[in-house]
């Protein structure tokens, strides 16, 4: 086991010094590019990784996949998102209403099945699914791995500075207040940090179990993938095998459905209105999220309105 962590790191430094090499000259007048601003920020990321104790030979692999690079918006949306009240409302037209129901109506069986095991209604599964991803239609473009590379750096003066004045400007708060947005700027930062290093040691056994190549994963700004938009520790620790073929695939529609199912049940839900508003919250810390979710589940089962006669 110690030749194989010194040989991840020597690994990890090998590929870390290709990636920063700083400009110098290979022959003539040609020279070689001085890393970007992206670049020294992903090889310090990847280094404070390591710190945190994250695998090198994981973090080896993750450096030299083509989608990984640094973004300063992760480091941005992640710390400040919390300063903006979420709006989940375009989720209850009904439009939104009308998509629920065709897909209960189309999965009847797969949903009865989950709602058999777990105690949670098909109504709220189908609903949580619609709010998260429009029943797979919107699973995000951002590289999973950069999200939580990049969000290692937030609690760096540089953004914290950054992001206190990102919320001072678009909440219009009082400079005299400044002190103590960037207080809490700072500690909001030192959670994130924390968390992006849960999240890529869950990516790292994600990646040893082999059930997904993490390297080309995508998701949303936060980091979470497949129909139910499950980060990497919430994957490892409810993500549940739906049709029993050994492979949790969370854009396959049996393991997506039985996941949320197990989520919700794992963590609480049950048949009083508090347990049921404690378990969607633990998915997702927003009451708003939660009035969602629910109020979409309770406007499918509403009979449709009759239709004037002619």
């Amino acid at each position: 086991m110690h030749q194989l962590v010194v040989l991840g790191n020597v690994l990890l430094a090998v590929v870390l010094t290709a990636y920063a090499c700083q400009a110098q000259h290979t022959g003539g007048d040609d020279l070689r590019p001085a890393p970007s601003v992206g670049q020294t920020h992903l090889s310090r990321a990847v280094q404070r990784a390591r710190q945190y104790g994250v695998d090198s030979t994981f973090l080896a692999g993750v450096l030299q996949a083509p989608g990984t690079a640094f973004d300063e918006k992760y480091v941005r949306i992640n710390v400040t998102n919390y300063a903006s009240k979420p709006d989940y409302s375009f989720n209850l037209t009904p439009q939104s209403v009308e998509k629920v129901r065709g897909f209960l109506v189309k999965h009847d069986s797969l949903l009865r099945r989950a709602d058999s095991m777990y105690g949670v209604p098909k109504e709220v599964v189908a609903s949580l699914l619609w709010v998260e991803s429009k029943h797979g239609v919107v699973l995000g473009k951002n590289h999973v791995a950069s999200v939580y590379l990049s969000t290692l750096l937030a609690s760096d003066d540089e953004y914290v500075d950054k992001n206190t004045a990102s919320v001072m400007s678009t909440q219009k708060i009082d400079s005299s207040k400044v002190d103590s947005v960037r207080s809490a700027i700072r500690k909001r930062a030192e959670r994130k940090v924390r968390w992006s290093v849960e999240q890529l040691k869950a990516l790292q056994e994600i990646q040893r179990r082999r059930t997904m190549n993490v390297h080309t994963l995508n998701g949303s700004w936060a980091g979470a993938f497949g129909m139910p938009q499950f980060i990497p520790s919430s994957y490892l620790s409810w993500a549940a095998d739906g049709n029993n073929d050994g492979i949790i695939d969370l854009n396959d529609l049996n393991d997506a459905v039985v996941s949320v199912a197990n989520y919700l049940r794992k963590n609480g839900w049950g048949p009083a209105e508090s347990q049921q508003r404690a378990a969607v919250h633990h998915y997702n810390n927003s009451n708003a999220y939660v009035d969602c979710v629910l109020t979409l589940a309770a406007k499918v089962t509403e009979q449709p309105a009759a239709q004037p006669r002619q």
